[in-house]
């Protein structure tokens, strides 16, 4: 007897934060979703020490470390539940194929839906020549996809442990009829039907690795311009000196109970930079990154119980040499947007397999020569008596071997209102297909210096509403 056919209205590649709220929206209008991800961690639970190295890489630089939850609901297991949309300032010095207002307006709808005041997570404050943005940490919202219920779903059916290997098209080859999914838990391979249509939501590298594997045409900048995020600790403060600036310090420093907090931002040589005070730069770092790094099981055990001690020990120097007046308790956390470049990419590997046998990607990125220099122009202004930060001048260099990147990859199927320049139209259709669409923040057509989540949540609702629109 034959099995029966499995057959959906939408086909979603990841559970993160685009696929987790996507599929929400779509189930109220009835439809059938199935949700493919590759986590093998499938708690009800999320785990921020379960990270790892991403399985759709390869190799990268030292510096850049690709993380990957390996839980569903992606990196909203990881993003400390930290929320505020792109501003203005941000939107508009790239070329969204839309306008602000409209993604405001479904920043709005979203946060109605989630029962969170929208003031919270859009305003900018002027104070004298710089710009403060609020953001909360919002806890009731935590892993989106158990949140949001999508494991209690009747209307979704989630196959975790799982890739799409391969896409069955039309004869026109630009509408996708079908999937064969490779589920390396039962070590089996099958086929899934899709009725409308299949949306990638595997992030800023993966959305890029799927595409090229999977497609035997493409836009030729699938991949290119991948953007990052740098984030680096600079200077030692001592509580009185950090009085000051505790307007724009993290929610814990301040311990705000409504988990509010500000961003100081400027732009400045056409780039944007975000600062806020933290705590002193953790030397357990470099363990991190080793940790992120590694694909053995038992390096993992290890490194991860040299972090946990390292941070016991970390803490207890720190607090003496704090008391002794040897170091500061504090540090100002720079983060910095970055410019889309096609020397920056997910490159395929056409010699290295994952274990559902695609090819796994090399990331090839860096900060060039000007932007290191453009970085360190706003560091020295921001610690110029004019910018108001303080300073012990003793550390206060921009150095890539500091950084902690690879945690907000973006811009890797570009949206553009170049329409030569852009992987998806302004519906987030992938070009040259009728039914396939990517969502997330490989689709970003810049990258500021804001977290994504929030503008990747709204950016999933849009497209629910658009192709419960098409789809009627």
């Amino acid at each position: 007897m034959k099995s029966k056919k499995k057959i959906y209205d939408f086909i979603i590649i990841g559970s993160g934060p685009a696929g987790s709220i996507l599929a929400s929206n779509l189930t109220k209008k009835n439809y059938k979703i199935a949700i493919i991800d590759r986590a093998t961690n499938t708690q009800n639970k999320s785990n921020k020490d379960q990270f790892i190295y991403s399985p759709y890489v390869n190799n990268c630089p030292n510096y850049y470390s690709p993380i990957f939850s390996n839980q569903l609901g992606g990196n909203s297991a990881l993003w400390n539940n930290k929320i505020f949309l792109i501003s203005k300032d941000e939107f508009f010095s790239s070329k969204w194929p839309f306008s602000y207002k409209e993604l405001f307006k479904f920043s709005k709808e979203l946060a109605v839906n989630l029962r969170i005041s929208h003031d919270d997570i859009c305003k900018i404050e002027k104070q004298g020549k710089f710009k403060f943005s609020n953001s909360i940490r919002e806890k009731s919202l935590g892993n989106l996809f158990y949140t949001l219920k999508i494991n209690k779903n009747k209307n979704i059916k989630v196959y975790d442990h799982s890739s799409p290997t391969k896409i069955i098209f039309d004869k026109s080859k630009k509408i996708s009829k079908s999937l064969i999914i490779r589920n390396i838990k039962k070590n089996e391979n099958f086929e899934i039907h899709l009725k409308k249509g299949l949306i990638f939501c595997a992030g800023g590298i993966g959305n890029p690795n799927l595409i090229i594997n999977l497609f035997k045409k493409h836009h030729g900048l699938v991949g290119k311009n991948l953007c990052d995020h740098s984030h680096i600790n600079i200077s030692s403060i001592k509580i009185d000196d950090a009085k000051r600036n505790f307007k724009f310090a993290k929610y814990f420093i301040i311990n705000s109970k409504n988990k509010k907090e500000q961003n100081l931002f400027i732009k400045k040589n056409s780039y944007f930079t975000g600062v806020q005070l933290d705590y002193i730069a953790d030397p357990s770092l470099i363990l991190r990154r080793l940790y992120i790094r590694t694909r053995s099981l038992i390096s993992l055990k290890i490194l991860l119980f040299m972090s946990k001690y390292n941070k016991l020990l970390t803490h207890l120097f720190l607090r003496i040499a704090y008391i002794a007046g040897i170091k500061g308790k504090y540090s100002y956390e720079f983060f910095f947007s970055q410019k889309p470049n096609v020397k920056n990419c997910v490159d395929l590997d056409k010699k290295i397999k994952d274990e559902f046998g695609l090819f796994k990607s090399n990331i090839i990125w860096n900060i060039n020569d000007l932007e290191m220099k453009k970085y360190q122009k706003i560091i020295n202004y921001l610690f110029d008596k004019k910018g108001g930060l303080y300073s012990n001048k003793s550390y206060n260099q921009f150095k890539k071997k500091r950084i902690f990147v690879g945690l907000h990859p973006s811009c890797t199927t570009i949206s553009s209102s170049d329409k030569k320049k852009s992987c998806v139209d302004k519906n987030l259709r992938l070009k040259g297909y009728n039914n396939t669409f990517i969502c997330g923040s490989s689709i970003f057509s810049g990258n500021g210096f804001t977290n994504p989540t929030w503008t990747i949540m709204t950016l999933s609702l849009r497209l629910a509403k658009y192709l419960s629109k098409i789809y009627k």
